[in-house]
């Protein structure tokens, strides 16, 4: 049994963005390719009402959804400061409402690996770790068979095959630098 803590292995940065319109998902994309980091490569963009209803109430009908993936490799203890700052990024976006803030995009952070990608939440469940005040993370797919399997929770979304393809591309992106231990 090690004595001695090991660095973790190679990790990306992923967001899911969903939004009203191509503009305002623009628009996340650039503040946080400002403040987050650089953007690599972008997902397709897809209509979200196929999959929930979940954030109509808040957002409004009509929601699409990309996934984006940022360049460089992190270490996988920033993901409470990511989503701190995504936070903040969908407070900037939003507006005032009955003395509430509303947002027009969604901004969740993730980091996938070799072997799984994990999302960050504000919303507690049992199957979610806290990882600091108020945030939490969760195993939304495991690396399996060639492929990144579902898990009992996993959002509808997560399961496509444009999801499947657009997290495959970054773990064979991943595969040589873990190889070499970790070097860009």
């Amino acid at each position: 049994m090690p004595i001695d803590l090991r660095p973790p292995p190679p990790t990306l940065l992923i967001a899911a963005i969903m939004a009203c319109d191509e503009g305002m998902l623009s628009q996340a994309r650039e503040r946080m390719a400002e403040s987050i980091a650089p953007i690599h490569q972008l997902g397709p963009v897809y209509a979200f009402e196929e999959y929930s209803s979940y954030y109509e109430k808040e957002m409004g009908a009509g929601l699409f959804k990309q996934l984006v993936w940022f360049e460089g490799l992190v270490d996988p203890a920033v993901l409470p400061q990511v989503k701190g700052r995504m936070m903040e990024l969908e407070r900037m976006m939003g507006f005032e409402e009955g003395g509430q803030v509303r947002r027009r995009a969604n901004l969740d952070p993730g980091l996938v690996t070799i072997e799984s990608l994990v999302l960050a939440s504000t919303k507690y469940s049992g199957h979610r770790i806290c990882i600091g005040p108020g945030l939490y993370a969760e195993t939304t797919l495991l690396f399996q068979k060639g492929q990144y399997r579902p898990l009992e929770w996993t959002y509808q979304d997560f399961r496509t095959e444009a999801a499947q393809a657009f997290l495959l591309e970054i773990r064979g992106w991943l595969l040589p630098r873990r190889v070499r231990g970790g070097a860009p």
